[in-house]
């Protein structure tokens, strides 16, 4: 703990924030998990781009670097996770939005 203290300032702030957050009277805290959670898909696919650049780094990753069919593949996942994360706030933020397309 001791070579880590400004991580785990972070992580404690983080949690005292959170623990602050839920005491809040009459916050909705469904509504509130379900932005997290868009909050956290949405921030999923700059991530998975850094591991995809780093992953083809043939200086980090030596011979090991992906191979074409992986870069297909990972590229096609990061669009899909985009495109899902999108709906998925898309619906949380304006749940009537969908309703055009027959969902009840």
């Amino acid at each position: 703990m001791g070579e880590g203290k400004s991580f785990y300032a972070v992580l404690s702030l983080c949690a005292v924030a959170a623990a602050g957050i839920v005491l809040i009277p009459g916050l909705p805290l469904v509504y509130v998990v379900l932005l997290v959670n868009v909050v956290a898909v949405l921030a999923m696919p700059p991530a998975l781009v850094f591991l995809f650049m780093l992953v083809n780094d043939k200086e980090i990753m030596g011979d090991l670097v992906s191979p074409l069919w992986a870069n297909m593949l990972a590229t096609g996942v990061v669009f899909i996770l985009a495109a899902a994360g999108v709906l998925f706030g898309i619906s949380i933020i304006a749940p009537n939005i969908f309703a055009a397309l027959g969902g009840t």
